[in-house]
Order: C-alpha cells, then sequence, then structure tokens
C-alpha cells in the first residue's frame, strides 16, 4: 500500500491519525501535506523501509511519532529535520541496528531534548536488547565483523538435481552501506553470466530502501555444476556468505530402498533414498516425558540414517527421539532425576513401587536403567539402612523380568552384573557404621552379613528358606511372587547356626532352598607366624541368595565355560558368599553348598560365577566345583573358593518351572470315579432310548451335551491338573480345561433358560386351521452358543500369549 502526495488534503483539523498495521510501504514525500493541526502520528506495524525528511514535510506541530515494527534497519542522517514539535519518539524494529549510522541520531535526541519509548537495538549482537538512549557513542561503530539484521539464501538445504534440471537461487540482505554489493561463487570461484553454460545472474537489487537482492538461475544442469555454491554480501565492513551444496546425479544413479525399521524409539519408514545422502524422519513425540528430552515442543526433533555410496543404509541415529514404550519412558524419567540426600529414600520407594510389574518389562533399556537408578541410590546406601533394603527389593523385581531381556541387557551394559555388585555393597556400607549383623529380604533375594572375629569362628551352616503358608502347603508353583495382600510368608530368608551342623527343627513348615557349610579352617592363618596377627583379625562376611539365575546370564558362547555355549542352564538358587578383612587370599578350604533343583534336566554341573570373564560381562566356570551328592531334587556341591554357587544342567525338552508331581487327595479320584460312571450311563442312556425317552428335541440335545461336557471337565482336570513334567503337555491341558468349564458353564445357561421357557409357557390357543404353523428354529443357535464361544475365548487367549497358559508362576 502507498500513500501518495496530499492524501489528507482537507484534513487540517486532525489531531491524531493512527495508520498501524495497513501494510503500508511506501510514502511519497508530501502525503501528509495539509495536517497542520496533527499531533500524534502512529505508523507502526506496517512494512515501511524507505524514510527521509521530505516525508514528514507539512507537520509542524507533530509532537507524538510511532515507527515501530517497520522494516528499516537504520535512519538516514536528518530524518526527522522537519518535525520541530517532536517531543516523543518511538522507532522500535526486529531490524534495528545500532552502528555508526545512528551517531547523529544520539546526538539529536541529546539535542532536542526528545523522549524515545521502548526502542530497543536488535543488532549487533553486543548490543542486542539495550536501549537506544542508553548506548555510548563510542560504542556505536562501523567496524568487523558484519553483522545483518536479515540475511537468506533460497534454497538453504543441500540440492540434488539430475543433469539437465534447472534450479534457480535467490538472495537477500539487509541494505546498510550505500557500497554493498551481492556477488555468487562455485568452490571460490566468483561466478558470471554465461549464456552458454546456461548461468544468468541478475543484477543487484534495491528492495524499499531496506533489502538489496540478487537472482541466479542455473538451466541445463551438467555434472560440473556439483558442488558449493555461495552468495557473498560484500561492504567495506567485510563480508558475509551463504552457502549451499548441489548435487548432480547421473540417470542411473543408486538408491537406498525404502525400508521400515521399528525400534525402541518408535516405528520408522525410511524413504527410498539416493546414495551419499542422509534421511531425516521426525520423532514421535509423547505426552509423558516430553519436558526431558533435548529440544521443546515446537523443535522439529529427528532421527537420521545415511544411505552409502554403495546404496547400501549404513550409520543411524535414534538418540534424539523418546522411547515407544511408556514403561522405558517413565523408567527414564527416574534415570534422569536428581538424586541427593534428601531424595533418595523418595524416589527409591516410588522405583520400586513401578518395578512390582517388571515382569512386563519389554526392552532392555529398561533394565539397564533400573540398574543405573540402583548404583545411584548406592551411593546414599551408608546414610540410609532403609535404602539398602529398599535396594534389594528393586533387584528383586527385576529378576520377575523376561530373561531375554535381562540377557540383552546384560550384553549391552553389563546391567545384571551392575546389580548384584551394588548388593555386594550393601552390607559393606551398613557393616561400616558399627552394626555386628545386617540382614534384609525380599522374594527373590535375601542378604545376611556379619562381622566376625577369626579367632572366634568355628565354622557357620547358613539354610536359605522359605515359609510355607497354609494354602502353600500342596503346591509351590507361585514361590517368588509377591502375595496380593503384601504376605512377608513367600520371602527367601537366611537362618545361621555358628557351627558344622544345621537345626532342622528350627525350619518347620518352611521349603529349604539352599545351604552353605563355612568350615572354621576359612580363617586358619596360612602359615604359624601368622598366627598372633591372626588374633586381631576382623572380617566381613557376607552372604546374598538369589531364587534363580537370572541374573547371572552367560552371554557368550564359550563350550570351555560351565554352561557349555549356553547349553546348560542354572537350575538351582545362586547363593554368594564374599569375606572382606586383612587376608585378601583366604585359605582354599573346602566348602559344601547344598542346593534346591527347580527344574529337571541333565548333565549336571557344578559352577562358580566369575564376574572377570567374557570382558567383564562374568561366567559360569565349573574349575574348582564338583558334585559330591545328588538325590531327586537336591544337590550337594564342594567348592574351595568363596563365590556365587549354583547347578547347571542341560534343560532340553524339559520344564523350568517343574515341581515334583503332587497326587490329589484320595478322596478326590473316588469322587470323581463315581461322578464319570453316573455321566457315562446317563449319556449312553439317552442316546440308546432317544425314541422313547419323551422330551422335546430341544431338550434332549442341551442334556446329553451338558453331561457330555461335565464329563471331559471332570475328567480333564483329574487327568491332567498335575501333569507340568512337560511344558507343551501342560499348556494342552490348560488350554483343554478351559474350554470345558467354560462350555459346561454355558451349557448350564442355556438348559436353565430352555427349562424355565418350557414351565413357563402358556396353553395354546386354538390354532385357525388355515394358519400354518411358526417354523422350526434351527438348533445350531444353541451350539454356537455352549461351544462357538469357548473355542474364541480360548483361541484368542492362546494366540495373545501362549504362556497365560501352563505351570510357570506368570501363568493364569
Amino acid at each position: 500500500m502507498d500513500l501518495k502526495n496530499a492524501s489528507f488534503e482537507g484534513l487540517s483539523f486532525l489531531e491524531r491519525l493512527d495508520l498501524r498495521n495497513n501494510l503500508i510501504s511506501n510514502i511519497e514525500p508530501g502525503a501528509f501535506g495539509g495536517l497542520s493541526s496533527l499531533k500524534r502520528l502512529d505508523l507502526a506495524n506496517n512494512r515501511i523501509g524507505c524514510l527521509n525528511a521530505d516525508i514528514f514535510n507539512g507537520l509542524p506541530s507533530l509532537v507524538r511519532l510511532n515507527l515501530s515494527g517497520n522494516l528499516f534497519s537504520s535512519l538516514p542522517q536528518g530524518t526527522f529535520a522537519n518535525l520541530a514539535a517532536l517531543k516523543s519518539l518511538e522507532f522500535q524494529t526486529e531490524f534495528l541496528l545500532c552502528d555508526c549510522n545512528l551517531l547523529w541520531m544520539l546526538r539529536w535526541i541529546k539535542a532536542k531534548n526528545i523522549t524515545v519509548r521502548e526502542t530497543k537495538c536488535s543488532y549487533p549482537k553486543s548490543l542486542l536488547g539495550q536501549p537506544v538512549t542508553a548506548v555510548k557513542p563510542e560504542q556505536l561503530t562501523c567496524e568487523s565483523p558484519l553483522e545483518l539484521p536479515s540475511f537468506y539464501m533460497t534454497p538453504s538445504h543441500r540440492q540434488v538435481v539430475f543433469e539437465g534440471d534447472s534450479l534457480p537461487f535467490q538472495c537477500m540482505a539487509s541494505y546498510i552501506d550505500q557500497d554493498m554489493q551481492v556477488l555468487w561463487y562455485q568452490d571460490g570461484k566468483i561466478v558470471e553470466t554465461d549464456e552458454s553454460q546456461g548461468i544468468i545472474v541478475q543484477k543487484n537489487m534495491i528492495h524499499n530502501c531496506s533489502l538489496i537482492a540478487s537472482a541466479l538461475t542455473i538451466s541445463n544442469i551438467q555434472a560440473g555444476s556439483t558442488g558449493n555454491w555461495g552468495c557473498r554480501v560484500q561492504s567495506r565492513r567485510g563480508n558475509n556468505t551463504r552457502t549451499v551444496d548441489i548435487v548432480v546425479l547421473e540417470s542411473s544413479a543408486q538408491y537406498c530402498p525404502m525400508e521400515r525399521v521399528v525400534n525402541n524409539k518408535g516405528d520408522f519408514r525410511w524413504p527410498r533414498t539416493l546414495a551419499g545422502i542422509t534421511a531425516y524422519l521426525l520423532c514421535t513425540r509423547y505426552s509423558a516425558g516430553g519436558g526431558i528430552y533435548p529440544g521443546n515442543q515446537q523443535d522439529d526433533i529427528r532421527a537420521w540414517r545415511r544411505c552409502d555410496r554403495g546404496g547400501f543404509w549404513a550409520e543411524d541415529d535414534y538418540s534424539r527421539c523418546q522411547y515407544a514404550n511408556d514403561v522405558t519412558r517413565v523408567l527414564y524419567m527416574f534415570n534422569q532425576m536428581p538424586l541427593n540426600v534428601t531424595n533418595a529414600v523418595a524416589t527409591a520407594k516410588q522405583l520400586l513401587a513401578y518395578t512390582v510389574e517388571a515382569a512386563n518389562f519389554s526392552d532392555k533399556m529398561d533394565v539397564i536403567f533400573v540398574a543405573e537408578m540402583i548404583e545411584k541410590f548406592g551411593r546414599f546406601a551408608d546414610k540410609y539402612k532403609e535404602l539398602g533394603d529398599v535396594m534389594v527389593d528393586i533387584a528383586s523385581n527385576i529378576m520377575l523380568a523376561d530373561e531375554h531381556v535381562l540377557l540383552m541387557a546384560q550384553k549391552d551394559a553389563r546391567a545384571c552384573t551392575r546389580i548384584v555388585q551394588c548388593l555386594q555393597r550393601i552390607a559393606t556400607y551398613r557393616l561400616a557404621n558399627g552394626a555386628q549383623v545386617y540382614s534384609t529380604y525380599s522374594p527373590n533375594i535375601a542378604l545376611e552379613a556379619y562381622v566376625i572375629k577369626s579367632t572366634l569362628f568355628t565354622g557357620m551352616t547358613c539354610t536359605v528358606f522359605q515359609k510355607l503358608a497354609a494354602s502353600d502347603r500342596i503346591s509351590l508353583a507361585d514361590f517368588g511372587r509377591r502375595d496380593p495382600d503384601g504376605n512377608l510368608d513367600k520371602q527367601l530368608s537366611f537362618k545361621c547356626n555358628m557351627s558344622s551342623t544345621f537345626n532342622v527343627v528350627a525350619l518347620k513348615n518352611t521349603v529349604v532352598e539352599a545351604s552353605i557349610q563355612l568350615p572354621a579352617a576359612l580363617f586358619v592363618p596360612i602359615e604359624k607366624r601368622e598366627r598372633r596377627a591372626a588374633d586381631e583379625f576382623v572380617y566381613k562376611l557376607q552372604l546374598i541368595a538369589f531364587r534363580n539365575g537370572k541374573l547371572f546370564p552367560p552371554t557368550g558362547n564359550a563350550t570351555h565355560l560351565a554352561d557349555d555355549g549356553k547349553r546348560r542352564s542354572v537350575v538351582t538358587p545362586v547363593i554368594l558368599a564374599r569375606l572382606d578383612g586383612p587376608n585378601k587370599n583366604p585359605p582354599s578350604v573346602p566348602i559344601n553348598i547344598t542346593l534346591r533343583r527347580i527344574a529337571h534336566g541333565k548333565d549336571p554341573v557344578a559352577a562358580q560365577w566369575d564376574f572377570d570373564l567374557l570382558n567383564g560381562h562374568g561366567g559360569w566356570k565349573s574349575e574348582g566345583c564338583s558334585i559330591i551328592a545328588s538325590d531327586e531334587n537336591i544337590t550337594t556341591i564342594q567348592c574351595h573358593t568363596l563365590s556365587n554357587y549354583a547347578v547347571l544342567m542341560d534343560l532340553t525338552g524339559a520344564e523350568i518351572y517343574t515341581h515334583p508331581m503332587t497326587p490329589l487327595h484320595p478322596v478326590v479320584y473316588v469322587s470323581s470315579v463315581v461322578l464319570l460312571l453316573c455321566l457315562l450311563m446317563l449319556i449312553i442312556s439317552y442316546l440308546y432310548y432317544h425314541s422313547v425317552i419323551r422330551v422335546s428335541l430341544k431338550t434332549w440335545h442341551m442334556l446329553v451335551n451338558l453331561a457330555l461336557h461335565i464329563f471331559l471337565t471332570c475328567a480333564v482336570y483329574v487327568g491332567g491338573i498335575n501333569q507340568t513334567v512337560n511344558a507343551r503337555f501342560c499348556q494342552a491341558i490348560g488350554i483343554l480345561l478351559h474350554y470345558c468349564t467354560l462350555a459346561t458353564v454355558l451349557w448350564v445357561g442355556v438348559t436353565a433358560r430352555n427349562i424355565y421357557k418350557q414351565v413357563t409357557k402358556k396353553a395354546k390357543r386354538c390354532q385357525d386351521p388355515d394358519e400354518l404353523p411358526p417354523p422350526p428354529r434351527p438348533m445350531l443357535r444353541f451350539y454356537l452358543i455352549g461351544g462357538g464361544i469357548p473355542i474364541i475365548v480360548c483361541g484368542i487367549t492362546a494366540a495373545a500369549n501362549i504362556k497365560n497358559y501352563g505351570s510357570q508362576p506368570t501363568a493364569q
């Protein structure tokens, strides 16, 4: 929009003129002529770039002028010379450059005693945000480096084109000096118009006294145009450059294929990408945890993936993206929380509550984040006894996670090893404060520690056990799971006696998981000259029991180790014995460990865990350990050093969570046989005497099917409820029992409904001979209800997770 000469002629009485937000870009000299009484003029938020003294002719009474929000970056000297009555001025713009060209303005403002309102420097950066009137004259310089309020080149990103294409460029910059010019370069060499090469350079153009622009067009691009192209602004103050890369391709260029990548950061569909190019995709933003990831909601957080010169996908980076899984995102938030003395215990309790559902962890990062948090909590364990107990509970919950998840976390970050080593340090912290005994128990981990004087040690037997509630003395399938009501009876516990024998009476109504016998010779000095010094020796004995070997996953395939390239698995609890004290190398003495097996297998071997094997990932080794006794469920091994002990077996075709089959009560079998015989006679009678039994066809079908499904439910339950040795057979029994039970309930409902309808049925009225009887309704609908619905329910349940059936602790 332009303001023409004498635009306001005839308005000499006007005292205030508001022209804000009108997209005014040009004002001709004399446009305000005739406004002799005008006192306030507001030209804010327009597009004015050119200002001079002639524009304000005819405003002798103007007192207040607002020029904020326009495009100019500087004001020519004498711009306000014709405004003799001016007292208030505002000229804030996002391009305002406070340099030597504004020196006249400072002197004029001071000489005329002008009030400058809300006007601050935007450039250079050293003066950003400073009020114009507060800037000292020596700060207004025109020296290097050159800072331009506006400078951009389009396109601004790498351009990939084919031979023969056309590519236009445009370069624009703030016009701050009359000697400014825009030049084009390719790989450092100046580019001029060359029509034979299809290069056209447009001369510099000045737009609205505020911008200088130039254009470059490359038509019929050839391979020689590949390189770095730049737009350079030159002036007496210095130079400033914008560049962009051009890649010219032949028609036979190679590409990386379109590919879908699904990982813990989300679902990424990478497009077909040219060889040598890096592709970018926006990360998915999730609400939970968004504030702790780099960038803010407005940023374009992206993942990238490079296509190499051979047309194959190479390096990639998803690190800036949020985790797709809600659990992983929350654990990441825990991991990023700053910990200190005041919040360590509270944070640990929050993490403990969240890890109760560790059985649902599906990402290795879940375990890694928890391991890192346990390490952080360990820094404060010497200050709070409660913190050590919570750390053990968290580690116990982690043992509920899937074995594959724990294995991957161990491979990537030694997460399991770090958790175990943190647990080993807990007792050291607690006993350092003068305590003589420390113990803490959880469903899957028990920890016990003692301060022992070597001269008073006569041997020790420690037993790991679990109490049995009344309902648990028949089936042991739920060991290691938390009670819904928080019952602590299902925790592992230690019982230690300062002798070489164990008091069985003290463990009434319990299941013994493991025991370890430490001989008195453990503290005998190696040489007699050490005996007197040994009188002063004080040691810290630490025992840790793990319900299973989940925190000791073998990561290698070395056949010389005890697991024989992962062929063998841990089939017993793991018990750790450690001694800290003056003698760093205790004598080699036989230590007997008795372990209850939780699975049946073959080829057993006694083993101890060495944290230093496989580059610090650890592994089971059999050197120094041997099996000295074994029966159906118990194995006794003997080792000669303090370590982590377990028995490994080949479990090929075995069920990991099996227990000795316990027969049902004899009364169950007797009553079941009687019921089955009665039902069998009922079914045979109905089938054989079908024609003489006076019941409707509908009722006959219902009674036969009801009796049949009760028969099947009873037979499957009695014959298969305790068949837990073979995993697949156990799952098949579970699915069949689920079907039979559900079908029986539905047939009971269908039969009851049919009986009710017959009892409440009204007598038939006399039927018109000409009226046709109602068509018979098909029997198929009853079979769809009684048999079809159970099949659908069982099928969906098994398809969703076959592990819902079986004897594992996580099975329903």
